[in-house]
């Protein structure tokens, strides 16, 4: 399974986003690999942009959806906090809370966001302009 981030379901949904194109191959590429999956933490991001709860459940009906739990925001307070101190631009909350998500699930994930990657480096990224090249690449070094 991996987590897909609000990042790339926003920039998926809007076809005049820069990165509209890339997500929608990515988004297809990794759903005839693996499940999709969103976290509560980014349908309230997408809620927050104005839709209707029946519009935005039916975007996301295809994505499998995953609650916030407590050992997630641990792991995602710990990281936002160790990364913040100190530091002019305040990170997204968010950001951490969703990673914090795929790190205690053991999850992929998939995002645009390529910011305090370093906050958890158990993960491993997915990016949509990677997706295509990388999955040719660990294909030819199994074969």
């Amino acid at each position: 399974m991996i987590l897909v981030d609000t990042s790339v379901i926003a920039a998926w949904i809007d076809a005049d986003h820069s990165h509209h194109r890339a997500c929608e191959k990515a988004l297809l590429h990794w759903a005839n690999q693996e499940e999709l999956a969103i976290s509560s933490i980014t349908y309230a991001e997408l809620a927050a942009a104005g839709r209707t709860k029946e519009a935005l459940d039916e975007i996301l009906s295809g994505f499998s959806r995953i609650d916030f739990d407590f050992d997630s925001a641990f792991r995602a307070g710990q990281a936002f906090g160790r990364w913040n101190p100190g530091k002019q631009k305040k990170p997204v909350l968010p950001d951490f809370l969703i990673r914090g998500q795929a790190s205690v699930l053991g999850l992929r994930h998939l995002t645009n966001d390529r910011h305090q990657l370093q906050a958890f480096p158990e993960i491993d990224f997915l990016f949509p302009d990677w997706s295509m090249k990388r999955t040719l690449q660990r294909f030819d070094e199994t074969h």
